[in-house]
């Protein structure tokens, strides 16, 4: 048995019935899920998809490969006719967008359609979903919509999730497309970083910055990628077993800090992983986590966002989320040989990386040591911080040393995911070995 591209877009018939399902889910939503979108073009939608069904009806040899796809795309990125607020109050006065940014370009290019500006984090500094100016998108996965979404492609995690959309593109900096996949029950993909343009965005680090993808399953994410790198060769069949492939797992490092409902609901991954013919090694590899302490202590992130913010933040600093805006500010005090140190070793330990993963398809970890919190319990920022900076112990590592990553729903209706890290530029593999996982989790069941 083989595995070939997602089947979402080759099954749809039409365009606007595909995108009209879609605007009505939007229009139904209860009031916690609607804060995940800032703005709709539904006129606008509908009118793309007709023009996309007109075309397909005479000259099908011309169906685009996203044919009739809704897409989300996250506030930080440039959408015609949309001002790019990047969630924040901040650049309310700023004009809109003239031009999509290159990223959603080619997406619409392939037959994607934008529905949707999603909700964010303000200016993607946070990796919970948390946003005081727009309201706080909270997980599909609870009932109650009393918990997190996960951050800071909160909005875009949520669309997917609930059938607002087919797929959102998002940014990821230090996990902001994986941390809100994994809660909210997605596939959540982070490429390396050149891989995809990144023009038209609103930055919040130049160094670790890369365009995110979401969506409900790994072909659709194998898909989206191919379509954004421009792949004309037909892609190799996958195939339904893991025989061969060797993941490597920094037990110290993976499971220190984590729930027991993630540790429990990680090994029973193993487990079925390994019954499909992965082979699992367990090695400590502690020096995982100076990854994230050299980044922090080098001021990388504070630094990179001062230099764009600056005119911004030191005129009315006060516009700005009480947990973002001081935390940019940080970025005035930072040394230049603290920053380039930083930089430097960084680049070291990717060449560590390199060498000791050169045996193995990926690193395996946890995407986040905890299930979503509360909103309500983050309110205190004792709390708040510690858990922020908990939430992307894991993810950033993709993120410091530019490989890439993506994490998959460990099961069903469970706000757990699993990441899988791979090495530099080998971002085609690692989402044909995706592919492959994601069978092997689901016949597992």
């Amino acid at each position: 048995m083989m595995r070939h591209d997602s089947p979402l877009h080759l099954s749809r018939a039409s365009a606007r019935a595909a995108i009209a399902e879609q605007l009505t889910a939007m229009s139904a939503a209860l009031e916690p899920d609607r804060v995940a979108i800032l703005q709709r073009r539904d006129a606008s939608a509908l009118a793309e998809a007709d023009a996309w069904d007109a075309l397909v009806a005479t000259s099908p040899g011309l169906r685009p490969p996203l044919f009739g796809l809704g897409l989300a795309v996250k506030a930080c990125f440039d959408v015609a006719g949309w001002r790019t607020t990047a969630g924040s109050i901040v650049l309310n006065v700023e004009p809109v967008a003239t031009s999509d940014a290159p990223a959603v370009a080619r997406l619409r290019c392939a037959g994607a359609i934008v529905t949707s500006q999603t909700n964010m984090t303000e200016f993607a500094f946070g990796a919970l979903g948390q946003n005081p100016h727009y309201g706080t998108p909270r997980t599909p996965l609870d009932p109650t919509r009393e918990r997190i979404a996960g951050g800071s492609t909160s909005g875009g995690a949520v669309s997917v999730a609930l059938g607002f959309a087919d797929v959102a593109l998002g940014s990821d900096t230090s996990g902001s497309a994986r941390i809100p996949a994994a809660f909210c029950g997605t596939v959540g993909f982070k490429p390396t970083q050149g891989r995809y343009p990144d023009e038209g965005i609103v930055p919040l680090s130049p160094s670790f910055d890369v365009p995110g993808l979401l969506a409900r399953d790994a072909e659709t994410i194998r898909l989206l990628d191919r379509v954004m790198t421009g792949a004309t060769s037909t892609p190799d069949p996958i195939p339904d077993h893991l025989r061969g492939r060797r993941f490597l797992v920094p037990a110290d490092f993976a499971l220190d800090q984590t729930e027991p409902e993630v540790v429990i609901a990680f090994e029973n991954a193993l487990l079925r992983l390994a019954d499909r013919g992965a082979e699992i090694v367990r090695r400590d590899w502690p020096v995982l986590a100076r990854y994230g302490e050299i980044s922090v202590a080098g001021g990388i992130i504070v630094a990179e966002s001062y230099a764009w913010h600056r005119p911004f933040v030191d005129a009315h600093p006060e516009r700005y989320d009480p947990r973002v805006g001081p935390r940019i500010l940080l970025g005035r005090e930072v040394k230049a040989e603290a920053y380039i140190s930083a930089l430097r070793r960084l680049a070291e330990l990717a060449r560590d990386y390199e060498r000791e993963m050169s045996a193995f398809d990926a690193l395996l970890t946890p995407t986040v040591p905890f299930t979503p919190p509360r909103v309500a319990d983050l309110d205190d920022d004792e709390v708040y911080y510690p858990t922020n900076r908990l939430s992307f112990r894991l993810t950033e590592i993709a993120n410091r040393i530019n490989v890439p990553s993506i994490s998959l729903p460990v099961s069903p209706g469970r706000p757990i995911g699993l990441l899988f890290t791979g090495r530099h530029a080998k971002d085609e593999q690692l989402l044909d070995l995706s592919v492959a996982i994601q069978s092997a989790l689901r016949t597992s069941e």
